[in-house]
């Protein structure tokens, strides 16, 4: 019998790795392999890597793919961090924060952050044909990107935002079922400010979007921020009020103010006037009157100006009433447009979160401000995806102690085969560790085709998912509606790696069965 079918010389010129690796090739490629039992047994152990290793290349592109797109989902509606007033105590309400900031515009300059934009929010109510809703109304501004909400669009298109105010909303495909509504119809949002303070506004739906998360479905609704500034009075508008003068005959003029904290100061730059007024006015030639009003609460203030022509003959010779004057009226329009409920920041990788939200707390950050990141905001969809992980770890946990044990068993049964090849390399001098080497290497060329026909059968079918998208999901529960498919070639790569060398390890100890096989008997066995 010739278990190896070499010369003497050149298998005692080998070196001992070299040695080992030519018998186990031989092995493999022995003709009577066929007949043997070791060949279904084998046979076995490598479909069970391929299952195996095409389960565990799906698990962890799935688990990839099913966090990124419920991170992008999460931030997409919102951002990954959030620049508030820490007199902010309830997350539907924003309070106000001036525009201009030391860090606005020019935050999205800083390496990891991608963008930044204003916003505010304001609690609202809608009526359904049997009900009503409570609602969250976002206003933004004209720096918004709509890239997200495009994307998830499903009729209309997003609200224009600009110089002149628009009356659009965009809401959610759930809202829209539950209120009967669809694009180009009116939508009447009752915007609330305190117990009392409910003022109804009438908006034409321009889009309908849909993410599948309940919390942003169910609650936002999108418009311009400029009706959430005038309807918080954030900000001062100052108005000039002419009229007749009944008593003494010419005009009288008093300062109007809105908004603030309702304690004004009015100044009237260049005229003797002081207060509110009324003031009694005689404009027997050109004039002009400027209104500045202020609050004892810090708010930017106001100006306003009116313009006062006397018209018709002889008008220079007397004090004209409102009929006998021509008015222009101006002024900065109020300074609510300097508010907003807060800065939207958006990173370029979400990886990075919790770095980037110390770094702009730290470095950038004024008195009377804070970050909150969607991490704060959404803990228990975080809390859920981070349990996705455990269950990655355990299903690729399961699949290699099922891969060693398939292993160990084909390992153990090729041995017994080989009892007297063991016995005859033992009677020339070949040690155990030697020969244990060999039934290592013999293992690992098996179990390096299983890894690979494992990797083209699940990248296989990662790609005809990802491309085609064959299985589907209720958005409701798993804010997806196709299961998404995350493909990596470095977790990939450690997967193949770690896998071949965990069960590699795993397996020095079923080889040490060799040391107890004796030559004598080994070789009377064969």
């Amino acid at each position: 019998m010739q278990p190896v079918k070499a010369s003497r010389a050149a298998i005692f010129a080998a070196t001992p790795m070299g040695f080992a690796h030519f018998i186990a090739r031989r092995i493999l490629s022995d003709k009577d392999r066929q007949d043997r039992l070791s060949r279904p047994i084998v046979l076995i152990a490598v479909l069970g890597i391929v299952v195996g290793m095409a389960v565990m290349i799906l698990t962890v592109g799935i688990s990839t793919g099913f966090q990124s797109e419920v991170r992008a989902k999460v931030t997409g509606a919102g951002s990954p961090i959030e620049i508030v007033p820490l007199a902010q105590a309830d997350g539907r309400a924003s309070e106000r924060v001036r525009i201009a900031q030391p860090f606005y515009p020019w935050l999205d300059t800083v390496p990891g952050i991608a963008h930044i934009q204003v916003f505010a929010q304001q609690p609202g109510i809608v009526e359904t044909p049997d009900d009503i809703q409570g609602v969250v109304v976002k206003g933004v501004g004209a720096d918004h990107d709509w890239e997200f909400l495009r994307r998830h669009l499903v009729a209309g298109t997003v609200p224009t935002i600009g110089d002149s105010v628009r009356s659009q909303v965009l809401i959610s495909h759930w809202l829209a079922r539950r209120l009967q509504r669809q694009t180009g119809d009116e939508l009447t949002i009752y915007l609330i400010k305190g117990r009392e303070d409910i003022r109804p506004r009438k908006y034409r739906i321009c889009g309908i979007y849909e993410t599948g998360l309940e919390k942003v479905d169910h609650q936002l609704v999108y418009l311009d921020i400029a009706h959430i500034q005038r309807f918080a009075q954030w900000g001062l508008q100052a108005e000039i009020r002419v009229e007749d003068d009944s008593a003494h005959g010419g005009l009288r003029i008093e300062g109007l103010a809105f908004g603030g904290d309702g304690r004004y100061v009015f100044r009237w730059p260049g005229t003797g006037l002081q207060g509110k007024g009324p003031h009694a006015i005689c404009a027997w030639r050109d004039t002009t009157l400027t209104l500045v009003v202020s609050d004892n609460g810090g708010t930017l203030p106001d100006t306003a100006w009116v313009t006062i022509k006397p018209s018709g003959e002889g008008a220079a010779a007397t004090c004209p009433g409102v009929t006998g004057v021509e008015l222009a009226r101006g002024g900065s329009g109020g300074s609510y447009k300097d508010y907003c409920g807060g800065f939207e920041v958006n990173i370029d990788d979400h990886r990075q979160l919790l770095a980037m939200d110390d770094l702009i707390y730290r470095d950038h950050l004024g008195a009377g401000l804070h970050t909150v990141t969607a991490r704060q905001k959404f803990p228990e969809i975080f809390s859920w995806l981070e349990l996705l992980d455990t269950n990655v770890v355990v299903v690729i946990l399961l699949m290699v102690i099922v891969a060693i044990i398939n292993m160990t068993s084909a390992l153990l049964i090729i041995i017994l085969e080989r009892t007297n090849m063991i016995g005859v390399l033992k009677a020339l001098g070949t040690g155990n560790r030697t020969i244990r080497r060999i039934f290592l290497i013999d293992a690992a060329y098996i179990m390096g085709i299983g890894i690979l026909l494992g990797d083209v059968l699940g990248v296989g079918l990662a790609l005809v998912q990802k491309q085609f998208g064959l299985v589907r999901l209720p958005i409701e529960s798993y804010y997806v509606n196709v299961v998404p498919v995350d493909l990596s070639f470095w977790p990939i790569a450690a997967l193949n790696i770690g896998v071949l060398a965990v069960c590699v390890l795993a397996l020095v100890v079923p080889s040490m069965y060799v040391s107890r096989i004796a030559p004598a008997k080994a070789i009377r066995f064969g």
